[in-house]
């Protein structure tokens, strides 16, 4: 057996997508964690053939396959008989585990329903696998060099028995030596396409690039016994990845780039303010969802209109009505009314047209103004975000906190917050 895996979610209701299967990506980490490789994830219907059929498939491959729902003791709980059927034996009644199942019904003062004995029912020659979370017992059935593992569908009940049971007889089953170790580096400020062509030759095919709205995580796993042997050999790598990117790497493993921009802020010793039009509060959210932000946030002003930049930042009338809120001149005087009524080191702010409304030719939607004040410089940036209103808040939002993080590192203001952001 080569160590490869697959996962299976059994429902009628995980297929039409009325639950969401969170047990795929949970048991694709737990199996890393054992040394097997998730080669894929699957949704099945309650349709014993169409279970036996995945199942038989998977087993030919060579494949270790963990199936989870469908052992209830209902009528449309059918992931025994897929199983065995796949397996080309008869399905079992385990009397011992009857009886276990019926004293417990009865240490709760409760009648044992009728037909639950189903969920003491195993294919012939597998393995128990006890269930100290619910009623449904699980098994563990060898097939040559590969086998199958039927778990509950409840995530807690799924979880439990991984811990419990599961992760030690599948060791047991099947020798393994070694688990999956993964390393990452966080970056912001380059687009992915960019950041590919830099780093290309350093993804072999267990190297990988992820997004998730402008950060991206470039990360590397390899198969080891211990943390030291997969520093040794993961650490050239990472050592080279951070040399062609430089501070576009704002942290290593899993760290947001709003801790990071707490970290920076706080190892300066410099604190914050932040004025927001179109962000409408979001940066000041994205820090405070750091545990002690309060060591380095001052205050936020969410100045949404024309009035508020006025009584609250002391944004001109005269450079509102030349330029327009969205305009790199308002945001330079929000940054300044920010910087000095907050008595902070550094603040930043944003106006911009967040959309679907309120573009025009000149500012279309998802045009956005950052800037930044410090000590008695500032500058401004702009931003052309494309995508929905939530994408146009977010990505500012994070350049916002980029601008932060950087000033804090060079302890002056940055001349670039990120490569698709374009000065004024």
């Amino acid at each position: 057996m080569d160590r490869n895996a697959v996962v299976f979610s059994v429902g009628n209701e995980v297929v039409r997508g009325h639950i969401v299967d969170t047990n795929s990506a949970w048991l694709s980490r737990a199996l890393a964690e054992i040394g097997f490789d998730v080669r894929g994830h699957a949704a099945i219907t309650d349709d014993s053939a169409d279970i036996a059929r995945a199942v038989r498939d998977a087993l030919d491959a060579g494949l270790l396959v963990i199936c989870t729902g469908g052992i209830g003791p209902t009528v449309d709980d059918r992931t025994r008989e897929g199983v065995a059927h796949a397996l080309g034996v008869e399905l079992k009644l385990d009397l011992d585990d009857l009886a276990r199942l019926q004293e417990r019904y009865s240490a709760m003062g409760r009648k044992f329903p009728e037909g639950s004995e189903r969920q003491c029912m195993r294919p012939d020659g597998a393995t128990l696998i006890p269930n100290a979370f619910g009623t449904a017992s699980c098994f563990l059935a060898r097939k040559g060099g590969s086998g199958v593992a039927v778990l509950p569908g409840v995530p807690r009940e799924m979880k439990g028995i991984w811990d419990e049971e599961l992760r030690k007889a599948l060791i047991e089953a099947f020798g393994l030596p070694g688990r999956w170790h993964t390393r990452e580096l966080r970056v912001f400020g380059l687009p992915e396409s960019d950041l590919n062509n830099r780093v290309a030759d350093l993804l072999d095919k267990d190297g990988a690039i992820l997004v998730d709205d402008a950060v991206i995580r470039l990360r590397w796993r390899v198969l080891a016994e211990t943390d030291e042997q997969a520093d040794a050999v993961l650490r050239p790598t990472l050592e080279e990845a951070r040399k062609r990117l430089g501070e576009l790497v704002f942290a290593a493993g899993d760290v947001s780039l709003e801790q990071a921009t707490i970290d920076a802020l706080r190892n300066a010793g410099l604190k914050a303010a932040c004025a927001e039009s179109c962000t409408g509060g979001l940066i000041a959210h994205m820090l405070t969802n750091v545990p002690g932000s309060s060591d380095v946030l001052l205050e936020s002003a969410v100045v949404y209109s024309n009035e508020a930049k006025q009584r609250r930042l002391g944004v001109k009338p005269e450079t509102l009505a030349a330029h327009g809120a969205v305009s790199g001149q308002v945001a330079a005087e929000m940054a300044r009314g920010a910087l000095a009524a907050g008595g902070a080191g550094v603040a930043v702010a944003t106006t911009g047209v967040a959309g679907p409304g309120g573009g025009s030719e000149n500012k279309p939607v998802g045009t956005v103004w950052l800037a930044a004040a410090m000590g008695g410089d500032v500058k401004t940036w702009r931003l052309r975000v494309p995508g929905d209103r939530e994408l146009v808040k977010s990505r500012s939002a994070r350049a916002a906190l980029n601008a932060l993080r950087l000033a804090a590192l060079h302890g002056r203001l940055p001349d670039a917050i990120a490569q698709w952001v374009s000065p004024p």
